[in-house]
């Protein structure tokens, strides 16, 4: 009993300041009040340079994402692979085994 007590508020201890030396070295840092945070720029490391910023910045502006992004759209997502067409949908499904139909009922019905 007498060797939990410490054990627990230092552990205790240990969980509270950890978030605190982790952001460190972000951009933001927790503060008492209301704003709740204070901004310390020079803590910030970019992992991109001026000119590859510039460079990304103008090509969003020639494909017209900048335009969306400015007036807090949100960006179309483009597909990763090429989409099936219907009749391979249809045959997909036709070919699925019993239990795997049972099983798309039961995830997509929500029972």
């Amino acid at each position: 009993m007498i060797v939990r007590k410490p054990l627990a508020l230092s552990l205790i201890a240990l969980a509270i300041g950890a978030p605190g030396l982790a952001s460190a070295s972000s951009l933001y840092h927790p503060a008492d009040g209301e704003v709740g945070f204070t901004t310390h720029p020079d803590h910030f490391q970019s992992a991109i340079s001026r000119a590859d910023a510039l460079q990304a910045v103008t090509v969003a502006r020639k494909d017209g994402t900048l335009a969306i992004i400015a007036r807090g759209g949100a960006l179309p997502v483009k597909a990763m692979s090429p989409s099936k067409t219907r009749e391979q949908v249809q045959q997909e499904y036709l070919s699925m085994s019993a239990a795997e139909k049972q099983r798309m009922k039961e995830m997509y019905s929500g029972s």
